[in-house]
């Protein structure tokens, strides 16, 4: 009986951390978003290019922040593949 309710703790205090993990990733993925977002505002560009930029950055926050009903698994790795994407994007920018 001690050995199970060991578990459980365990098994609790794990799924904590990883959500909290999880949520200071999307935390720091939307602070760069934001990042991107205002480095456009002030270079000179196409209004076309920028708007494909601003819709790519909204796009992603949306999908970061909604969420609900997704395994914890899937949402790491969505959130490994936006940080890719991400990098990308600032490289270009």
């Amino acid at each position: 009986m001690k050995r199970d309710f060991y578990l459980i703790l365990a098994g609790f205090f794990s799924g904590i951390a990883l959500s909290l993990y999880l949520y200071w990733k999307r935390k720091k993925i939307i602070q760069k978003l934001n990042d991107i977002e205002n480095k456009i505002k002030n270079v000179q560009m196409k209004n076309v290019v920028r708007g494909i930029i601003f819709e790519t950055t909204s796009n992603i926050r949306k999908l970061i922040t909604n969420t609900k009903g997704v395994p914890q698994k899937e949402k790491e790795y969505i959130l490994k593949k936006v940080e890719e994407k991400i990098r990308k994007l600032e490289e270009i920018v």
